[in-house]
């Protein structure tokens, strides 16, 4: 993400103040969001708290600096809400062709995807310029940062959430297989 200053872009993307603008927080979920929350626990027939917990486990986990606070994807997140249930709703918002031919470009399996080491320039890098796959993977979602080692400049990225995680075993392990009978 950019803003404009004086005809100047800034990439705003790893910025403390900015950390939290491309989702929902914890706080914001407990604040504005409990009628949301306690009509879906109803309908799951589930406890408020059983809700909130299973919300956290399939939709949070973002961050897009370090320290962060945990973001809820929005787009999973009001789904969610509005269907009444849990699903996988971030896959159904594209198809995986492009990220599959990337990944065979690459030479990653999707079991490889997620627990990276890198600095900044490797993930936070414009896609057009990629010269291995975590940029992309980054910066549409498939992987984010889990930890940060200050003393080497080093971050941690790694699958952000259940529903990540599922998704991409559900929809990119069958271009792996082949029926070979």
């Amino acid at each position: 993400m950019c803003i404009r200053d004086r005809n100047n872009i800034l990439n705003i993307s790893m910025l403390k103040p900015y950390a939290a603008i491309c989702g929902i927080t914890q706080e914001e979920m407990q604040e504005q969001m409990t009628a949301y929350i306690e009509r879906l626990a109803v309908s799951q027939e589930m406890s408020k708290e059983e809700t909130l917990q299973k919300l956290k486990e399939k939709y949070d986990g973002y961050h897009f600096t370090w320290p962060s606070p945990d973001i809820y994807n929005p787009f999973s997140l009001f789904n969610a809400f509005n269907d009444g249930k849990f699903n996988s709703y971030w896959f159904g918002s594209g198809t995986p062709t492009y990220l599959i031919e990337m990944l065979n470009k690459f030479g990653v399996l999707p079991s490889e995807i997620g627990g990276i080491e890198a600095v900044a320039a490797e993930f936070d890098a414009p896609t057009e310029r990629m010269t291995s796959i975590t940029p992309l993977l980054y910066q549409s979602g498939y992987i984010t940062i889990k930890g940060y080692d200050s003393v080497f400049d080093i971050y941690t990225l790694d699958i952000p959430n259940k529903e990540v995680r599922i998704g991409l075993m559900r929809n990119l392990i069958p271009s792996y297989i082949t029926n070979d009978t």
